[in-house]
């Protein structure tokens, strides 16, 4: 994974630091001053200064400039709480650099005459404009401060062209960094200080964005990418490791024409290297609630490389669909998703998934993270959901559907040091090559192929005793022959209905070796506390691979020794060997050891070999 580029001060922006400043003070879209068009040159007949003027007039001008409001409330129109800029001759476009447009300075001529938002806004009376941005910038070093709604155009502010800009404290249509055929670096959307934050229906950073920040903002969604026909977008960063760097993302989504759900609250499509971090994705700024009008996907992967997504809190996501979808469900927390070409090295850790921002309280969720493709030409590679360090585990939880799943065509998503618990249906699901949902049972050899990471065989436990601050666990794997194996250890309240799983709390792994049979007996500890009665499960992961498989099935932990001491006297001796006898020929459910419903021979030879090693 590539370094994520930080810009290292803000001061070096220019944000009111201009040496002239040029105030706005007519609402109308006009020019009548003549001569180089510099600010000297200004006002013109009509003694007024409008803001096209004042865009061409600061352009034509060397140094920093500075663009105030300050338009007399007798020529407001459309609404009565906003001065509202016509725009009827094209975009403005802004050409010099260090150029700093403070919208909110109108407050300073009117006062505060819109508390819910900023006091300019414009409207777009170009005939055929729609579509087409307010503002287009082709400049570096330029701040745009305060700029409210915007009708009747493609965007509010376009940097077509342009480094090291900033756009804060704006509550308006949206924001766009679609540089092609050159490329825009280092734009900051947002702040860390309240001021500085935007409210915004979208942010698009397309075609070779690079190295731009996106932080401390509320959005509908976030774009990121290109195109087959354009650069990729690289290294671009949303969110950050502090809550005032967190965007809030929600509200976004809509119905097709024929009722199915779309949108996303972020989506990467052909990009590279993005991180996306700490943000509340389909749920209200203070972590608590779900945010209304959420569509079916909080953040979509498609067809993009090196990604991380890191300590989000993403949940929310349940749309039912309508007209011809009336009566099926949709929602994911997460998809990782390859359509027209392999998605490299995702990286989902840290975030909590179906929960408020405790980890402890459900929010609306159908599933947790889909890992998919769209034809056997492409696919996700090397997708890492969780891991074994501190803090990469993810927690999901309470998800309505599926925890974790993959379809069939998945080769190599690994699953690790994940907490999954009180999903309604499995906790890890690897869709069979005829696509079914359900756990799949093991086959002799790990035979099977076709189905999600190879379909890998899960362990079999045999035993678990806890002491209360540890937990021996055996068992065996059976896989593929001579291969190394991560056998990962949860604890759990309760088993899941199916028997299989979840995985509550993560405890720890050991590395097994299968021999030329493709059989690995296991007997590891790993510390963690664990209450007598609660339920151990495990996972494998195919090392070489980075396939993981579903969870096994679970079995109760015990209080004692070892398995083989029935008694609790602390010795595997001859009492303890009757005394299985005696529960094996009564058929009794405690000596079915391998919980496969049938007190047999493969549960004997169990109890042979916990006997065998002894206490």
């Amino acid at each position: 994974m590539r370094q994520y580029t930080v810009i290292a001060s803000l001061a070096a922006l220019a944000v009111g630091a201009s040496a002239q400043t040029v105030t706005v003070t007519t609402l109308e879209d006009v020019t009548d001053f003549s001569g180089a068009r510099r600010v000297a040159d200004l006002p013109g007949p009509d003694g007024k200064v409008s803001f096209r003027e004042a865009v061409t007039a600061t352009n034509n001008t060397p140094g920093a400039q500075t663009i105030a409001f300050a338009i007399p409330r007798d020529e407001w129109w459309l609404v009565d709480d906003m001065a509202v800029l016509k725009l009827e001759d094209g975009a403005f476009v802004v050409t010099d650099d260090n150029t700093t447009i403070d919208f909110s300075t109108q407050e300073d001529h009117t006062g505060d005459t819109n508390p819910d938002g900023p006091e300019v806004g414009i409207y777009g009376l170009q005939a055929n404009g729609w579509g087409v941005p307010a503002i287009i910038v082709r400049a570096d070093d330029c701040v745009f401060r305060g700029l409210g709604a915007v009708w009747l155009r493609g965007s509010s502010i376009a940097i077509w062209n342009g480094n090291r800009n900033r756009v804060v404290g704006c509550d308006t249509l949206g924001v766009e960094i679609d540089p092609y055929p050159e490329h825009c670096a280092f734009n900051v959307i947002g702040g860390t200080v309240p001021e500085d934050g935007n409210t915004l229906e979208f942010v698009e950073l397309v075609c070779g964005a690079d190295d731009n920040i996106i932080i401390g903002n509320a959005l509908q969604t976030i774009f990121v990418g290109a195109s087959p026909y354009c650069d990729t977008s690289s290294r671009n960063r949303i969110g950050g490791p502090t809550p005032e760097e967190r965007n809030v993302i929600s509200g976004f989504g809509s119905f097709g024409s024929e009722g199915f759900p779309v949108g996303e609250g972020i989506e990467l499509s052909w990009a590279t290297d993005t991180l996306i971090e700490g943000n509340y994705i389909g749920i209200t700024a203070d972590g608590a609630a779900r945010a209304p009008g959420n569509g079916p996907t909080g953040i979509e992967i498609n067809d993009s490389d090196n990604t991380i997504i890191r300590n989000n809190v993403v949940a929310g996501m349940k749309v039912a669909g309508r007209n011809h979808y009336n009566g099926q469900t949709f929602g994911r927390a997460i998809r990782v998703n390859a359509i027209n070409r392999d998605n490299n090295n995702i990286v989902i850790e840290g975030n909590l998934i179906g929960t408020d921002a405790t980890g402890q309280i459900p929010i609306t969720t159908y599933n947790g993270i889909e890992v998919s493709n769209l034809t056997a030409n492409s696919t996700p590679q090397g997708v890492r959901i969780g891991g074994a360090e501190p803090l990469q585990g993810n927690t999901i939880r309470f998800t309505d559907r599926t925890g974790i799943f993959a379809t069939r065509l998945i080769a190599d998503a690994e699953f690790s040091g994940n907490n999954i618990s009180d999903n309604g249906l499995l906790g890890i699901d690897l869709l069979a090559g005829n696509g079914d949902f359900g756990v799949t049972p093991n086959d002799a050899g790990d035979a099977d192929s076709i189905g999600a990471n190879g379909l890998q065989n899960f362990p079999v436990l045999d035993t678990a005793q806890t002491d209360g601050t540890s937990v021996r666990a055996r068992g065996t794997l059976n896989s593929r022959p001579n291969r190394s194996y991560r056998v990962e250890l949860f604890a759990s309240s309760t088993c899941d209905p199916s028997g299989y799983g979840e995985g509550e709390r993560y405890l720890g792994s050991a590395t097994v070796d299968t021999d030329g049979s493709g059989d690995a007996p296991f007997d590891t500890t790993v510390t963690g506390a664990v209450a007598e009665g609660e339920f151990i499960t495990a996972t494998a992961t195919d090392i070489a691979a980075a396939a993981t498989s579903e969870f096994s099935a679970c079995i109760e932990a015990a209080q004692g020794g070892c398995a083989a001491d029935l008694d609790g006297d602390g010795d595997a001796d001859a009492d303890d060997f009757f005394a299985y006898l005696d529960l094996f020929a009564a058929g009794d459910a405690a000596a079915d050891l391998d919980n496969d419903g049938d007190t047999d021979a493969d549960d004997f030879f169990t109890y042979l070999d916990l006997f065998a090693v002894g206490c």
